[in-house]
């Protein structure tokens, strides 16, 4: 297999974090990993790359994911996105809170210290208690990282199933109960593409579950 893929990290992520999922993999692909919040990065738009190529996104990297390919489906060939939330089943209260949270954590992240921050981020309940990579301050643009709550949040966002290529793969952790849920509704709802669950894991599929993912990657470009 030859060709591009563009991985795309989790929020307060990095490109090394997809290293373990590239070392286990056999996809034979070139892989492009951007580093969406560093200091000097490129704005949140696709890179320039040939086209079309892959995608693979996690979590908030999975959702812009979503947005490039509802923005230029043609681009793309197919995808593999792993605890994404598509926005669409979700009520206007639901809405209203996750805006609110995300304001709220957008501030936190322009003004709280570090690891304070750092701290009160992991110990959400969705992450499941599961250890989180190390981060360094020095390594983060703290304004993008406020922007991305804001300009990306899941209360804005809405995805057109319409929009995609038909090669797309969904995984979501066992234990992720909320994003199991929505891998069913996505079903449900005529989303296209595979619906995977992986035993034994929750959110953090790159770090839990890379053997798995590599494996799903390199099902889904064979």
């Amino acid at each position: 297999m030859t060709g591009q893929l563009i991985a795309l990290h989790g929020f307060l992520g990095c490109g090394r974090d997809w290293d373990a999922v590239r070392s286990k993999s056999k996809c034979g692909l070139e892989w492009i990993c951007p580093n969406l919040f560093a200091p000097g990065a490129a704005s949140f738009d696709p890179p320039d790359v040939e086209d079309p190529c892959w995608l693979a996104g996690y979590s908030f990297g999975a959702r812009l994911a979503l947005r490039w390919m509802q923005d230029a489906p043609d681009r793309y060939l197919g995808a593999l996105l792993l605890s994404v939330n598509p926005g669409n089943f979700q009520t206007d209260e639901d809405c209203a809170a996750r805006r609110a949270s995300d304001e709220n954590w957008a501030s936190r992240f322009r003004e709280d210290a570090w690891d304070d921050l750092t701290s009160a981020w992991d110990a959400q309940d969705i992450f499941g208690g599961q250890p989180a990579p190390g981060r360094s301050e020095s390594d983060f643009d703290r304004g993008k990282l406020a922007l991305a709550l804001t300009k990306f949040s899941v209360a804005d966002q809405f995805t057109d199933p319409l929009r995609f290529p038909s090669r797309i793969t969904w995984l979501a952790g066992a234990r992720d109960k909320k994003f199991c849920v929505l891998l069913d509704d996505m079903r449900h709802a005529g989303f296209p593409g595979s619906f995977l669950r992986i035993e034994e894991t929750g959110h953090r599929l790159l770090s839990e579950a890379p053997e798995a993912v590599a494996a799903a990657l390199d099902d889904l470009v064979a």
